[in-house]
């Protein structure tokens, strides 16, 4: 089990002691987890995260020392939060710095590569819907991952607040 699991746990079940705690352990900075880790341990007394879920889930005063903590250390636990969220937009930065060089890129097997597997994908999931009589869920969203990555859909709710700001709406010019 990890930490990520832990820090789960605790943002869904601790009604307010404690979340930022979790935040921390569900994150992706191993500086900010580790921070987030030592918190529980010291709580809990235990350094393995399967061992202090089953404490946590067991004994509910310690998400009220959780809290207390939460509340002396507010400070150094938003810096850490702030961290992991400039860690998170300089990895998306990142990533779409790349996808831009690739889609510019002189070569151009470079250039048509993601086109090119989005196509296919997409061509891929139609195949699949009308060749097969009882077509998954499963696969067909697995076929469509690509083109749907590739036209910009990173979240199921970015997709369908797209679409519902295109339909027209009555009484609308």
């Amino acid at each position: 089990m990890k930490w990520s699991n832990v820090g789960k746990w605790i943002k869904s079940n601790a009604s307010d002691g404690g979340k930022l705690i979790g935040s921390l352990l569900a994150g992706k900075v191993p500086s900010a987890v580790a921070a987030g880790a030592a918190i529980i341990s010291r709580v809990t007394g235990t350094n393995d995260p399967e061992e202090a879920l089953e404490k946590l889930k067991q004994d509910p005063e310690l998400l009220i020392q959780l809290k207390k903590i939460e509340l002396e250390e507010k400070v150094s636990i938003q810096n850490h939060i702030e961290v992991m969220e400039k860690y998170e937009m300089e990895s998306h930065s990142i990533t779409q710095e790349t996808i831009r060089a690739g889609d510019k890129a002189d070569d151009r097997f470079v250039r048509w590569t993601r086109p090119g597997q989005s196509w296919a994908s997409l061509i891929a999931a139609f195949v699949y819907i009308f060749l097969h009589e009882n077509p998954t869920s499963e696969v067909l969203l697995l076929l469509l991952a690509l083109p749907w990555a590739y036209a910009g859909l990173r979240q199921i709710g970015k997709g369908v607040d797209s679409i519902s700001n295109a339909i027209p709406r009555k009484g609308s010019s």
